[in-house]
């Protein structure tokens, strides 16, 4: 394993499973510094010999990730360009690793958040979390995650998710979205899960094939509705509303420590 030191989030090889886990306060917010070290230890991971798997997630049982923490970013070009550009080799660098990327959900799944757990090759999670997509209540699109909501899911109910309504995991399960496990020993069974998975790398590109097609959408669609939000004030006052909203909609149901 590297020695790369990480701040805010954790790295380590758990018997052949390089886990990723979001050290970012309770709510594990994406800074574009988060989301720049994640993108180190999927590139570390997937160079150590030592590990077959990669699984993202996150400390605590309230959330995964809020996503990005849109009130510190600032409301220019450039600085909107820098966060955008972080998001796009992060999803990048998953596209292109030759191990399979698991995502276990801790908690529940907001935004960016949402989109990791989607372009991800399994995702894992127990039945009190929720997923969901603030950023679609004022018109900013999932540009990848979107395929997989739009092709598994009835299109009303597609359209509701997509612009920022809660989508329970347990639903979610039953569009065969992520797989349910309890929540009693989340990452012993999930591990057992993730040790049955035989992705050779040709297969795990074959998965992952859309996410790559899919990138550029990053660079157009996505930047430009984040620059016309964050840069008019009455949308970007709208945004971080809708994303404050949710916290308290999507919170996991987990009562434990």
């Amino acid at each position: 394993m590297s020695s790369i030191q990480f701040n805010k989030i954790m790295l380590w090889n758990e018997e052949g499973i390089g886990v990723i886990a979001i050290n970012n306060g309770p709510e594990n917010a994406l800074s574009l510094d988060v989301i720049m070290q994640l993108t180190t230890a999927l590139t570390v991971a997937n160079n150590d010999n030592g590990i077959n798997w990669v699984v993202i997630t996150g400390t605590g049982g309230s959330f995964f990730t809020v996503g990005i923490p849109w009130d510190s970013i600032t409301p220019d070009y450039a600085s909107i360009k820098e966060l955008v550009r972080g998001i796009k080799a992060l999803v990048s660098v998953i596209a292109v690793m030759d191990k399979p990327v698991i995502t276990i959900l801790n908690g529940s799944a907001m935004g960016l958040g949402m989109e990791l757990a989607l372009v991800s090759d399994l995702v894992i999670a127990p039945p009190d979390v929720y997923m969901c997509y603030p950023e679609g209540i004022v018109g900013i699109p999932m540009p990848l995650g979107a395929k997989v909501i739009l092709e598994r899911m009835p299109r009303y109910k597609a359209i509701d998710v997509l612009t920022g309504s809660p989508l329970a995991i347990t639903e979610a399960a039953n569009y065969g979205i992520v797989h349910i496990i309890n929540r009693e020993n989340l990452f012993g069974d999930a591990k057992n899960i993730i040790k049955g998975l035989r992705l050779q790398p040709p297969i795990r590109h074959q998965l992952v094939d859309w996410v790559k097609a899919g990138i550029n959408a990053i660079d157009s669609l996505y930047l430009d509705a984040v620059v016309s939000t964050l840069m008019d004030q009455g949308r970007r006052n709208e945004l971080l509303k809708a994303v404050k909203n949710a916290r308290l909609k999507c919170v996991s149901k987990y009562k434990g420590t």
